[in-house]
């Protein structure tokens, strides 16, 4: 029975979280395949490459430690967050790199970043909470839960969603300083982050004050907070690529204004799919929710190619036709 309240309280909380943070993309949903691939990217090959690689580096840092707080501090704060930020980060990187045009705003990275970090955390709790029960039965486990799966847990994908932001940004840059910039300093922010908080978590542990662990705590809400700002941010600018797109000439054409105050607003877009499903109109309700992500995905392929994207240039007829072919089929019975 204990073993199973260990895998919920690993994983449970981690996939709640992921669903929130699902929620933030509130114009353009990623494939839900592509955040699978994120999330158990994160849960298993990210959590062995980095078991392998700290495990090679231990033989290092005992030989440089001094005493058992240098070897922990060297341990957590220096090697474990360029392991795991690497690790994690892969699934990011490869995912730009193989279906970059699912990266449609900064937003995206935040969430394919997040999700892998999401991955990570539960695995890694759950070798944490296996460890504390045999330490101090289900009383240890509910203690560490309560940090590492509540007050500590969106850390991992805070840390990651930093790196997936970088990648993403290097798609708004328009020089190649900006594309080569962004994604090395997204990493080194992911690791300065991580570094602080595993720096100060160490430092807690052999202290008697709480000092250490307070300012971790608040350094970590607050970058959980920066990072929601950012995502406000971004809605307000993905809006402003909706109302560009649909003002072209050759959309605006055959979008009255009312509908696309609709298109340009989650909670309208919402409430309309809301209303099919209150008449039972299931079909209806699939069909707007298709046309909306069209229009989502031929609006950032527009600005793609405003920025300069000749691959989004040769799509943009493509996606166009598709929006207008899923707004056809709503009328379709």
């Amino acid at each position: 029975m204990h073993i199973l309240i260990i895998l919920v309280l690993s994983f449970v909380p981690m996939i709640v979280y992921a669903g929130f943070l699902w929620w933030l993309d509130r114009f353009e949903k990623e494939p839900p395949g592509l955040l699978l691939f994120a999330f158990i990217w994160g849960a298993v090959p990210a959590v062995i490459l980095a078991l392998i690689a700290e495990v090679i580096l231990d033989v290092p840092i005992s030989a440089l430690a001094t005493s058992s707080f240098t070897y922990d501090f060297l341990g957590s704060a220096i090697a474990a967050p360029l392991i795991e930020e690497t690790a994690k980060g892969l699934a990011v990187l490869l995912l730009f790199l193989f279906i970059r045009r699912e990266f449609d705003s900064p937003v995206d990275g935040l969430i394919y970043g997040g999700m892998a970090g999401f991955g990570f955390a539960a695995v890694e709790n759950y070798f944490y909470f296996t460890s504390a029960y045999g330490d101090g039965g289900m009383g240890a486990v509910f203690g560490l839960a309560f940090l590492r799966a509540f007050l500590f847990g969106l850390n991992h994908a805070m840390f990651t969603g930093f790196t997936g932001i970088g990648m993403a940004m290097a798609l708004e840059a328009k020089n190649f300083v900006g594309r080569f910039f962004y994604p090395i300093l997204g990493f080194v922010v992911a690791v300065g982050a991580h570094a602080f908080h595993n720096g100060f978590a160490t430092i807690s542990s052999y202290s008697s004050g709480g000092g250490s662990i307070l300012l971790a705590v608040l350094a970590d809400w607050g970058g959980v907070i920066l990072l929601l700002i950012f995502a406000f941010l971004i809605r307000k600018m993905e809006t402003k690529h909706l109302q560009r797109f649909l003002t072209r000439p050759d959309i605006a054409e055959h979008i009255p204004p009312s509908e696309a105050a609709l298109l340009i607003s989650p909670p309208r877009r919402r409430a309309a799919r809301f209303r099919a499903l209150l008449g039972g109109d299931m079909g209806r309700w699939k069909k707007l929710g298709r046309y909306f992500q069209r229009v989502s995905d031929a609006a950032f392929n527009d600005h793609r190619a405003r920025q300069g994207d000749a691959a989004a240039r040769k799509r943009d007829a493509q996606m166009v036709k598709a929006m207008f072919d899923a707004r056809d089929d709503i009328s379709r019975k």
